[in-house]
């Protein structure tokens, strides 16, 4: 926002300003930055002034932020893995994302909430991403295993007709309806448990686990159909093929949703 034209509006920015510095001595800001980014609901100003700081890229409050709030995000990310590198990875990529270049996410938070909570869920969240890439990394990496382990016969078919196999995936999620298709996203992109997805639609697990077998099966039997047509292939050849892909289930759903 621009900076206050009334005079009243200044001195009191002027005088959180210099309260501010206070709170953090050695700290360069302009006070036509700080005027700039300070808002009505702005409720955490010293954060908001380091946050500002930061956006400069004045290096004593890099330093600070690293050291009171990157440090502190440990115990936050360690609830989902404790391994030293993997909360190592997520400091590298938070640092990044948060302080590094034109579009450093630091430059949106606006003093509403404490900045210790703004960057434990940011931790949070860039934590569960990289789990979720990483276990779908694994899932590849076993779905190759298993390709080269598959009949040379299928192995082939699944080779050469793997553009026709995607087309006919994305066709048959198209065609389910709004709530099965959510219902796959929760499951194999938001890597939500039945029970969580249970809670999220108020129903019992076991209703989660039946609706989510059957929009699995409608989409496989929407691919049979439609690659029967198209690829006219032995029945022995084509069940082998949507064998394959049921088993893959997890891999090709993430990859096409």
């Amino acid at each position: 926002m621009d900076v206050p034209s009334n005079s009243s509006e200044i001195d009191e920015i002027r005088q959180s300003f210099e309260q501010a510095r206070k709170a953090w001595p050695g700290v360069e800001l302009s006070f036509d930055v700080f005027a700039a980014r300070v808002t009505s609901g702005c409720t955490h100003v010293p954060d908001l002034f380091l946050a500002c700081a930061c956006s400069e890229g004045d290096p004593v409050a890099l330093a600070e932020f690293d050291r009171m709030f990157l440090g502190c995000v440990r115990d936050a990310v360690a609830r989902i893995d404790r391994s030293h590198d993997f909360v190592t990875e997520v400091q590298q990529i938070l640092r990044e994302r948060l302080l590094v270049g034109a579009n450093a996410k630091i430059r949106d938070y606006r003093g509403n909430g404490a900045l210790a909570s703004w960057v434990r869920t940011a931790a949070v969240r860039t934590a569960l991403n990289l789990r979720r890439r990483s276990n779908r990394e694994a899932k590849q990496e076993s779905s190759f295993e298993a390709f080269e382990a598959l009949d040379p016969e299928i192995a082939l078919l699944r080779q050469r007709y793997m553009p026709e196999i995607d087309a006919a995936l994305r066709r048959a999620i198209a065609a389910l309806d709004p709530k099965e298709r959510l219902l796959l996203h929760f499951y194999y992109i938001d890597g939500l448990t039945l029970a969580k997805i249970a809670g999220l639609e108020r129903v019992g697990t076991s209703t989660v686990f039946r609706r989510l077998n059957a929009a699995t099966q409608t989409v496989l039997a929407s691919m049979k159909d439609e690659l029967s047509l198209k690829l006219q292939l032995s029945t022995q050849s084509l069940d082998s093929l949507i064998r394959h892909v049921q088993d893959d289930i997890d891999l090709s759903l993430s990859q096409v949703l």
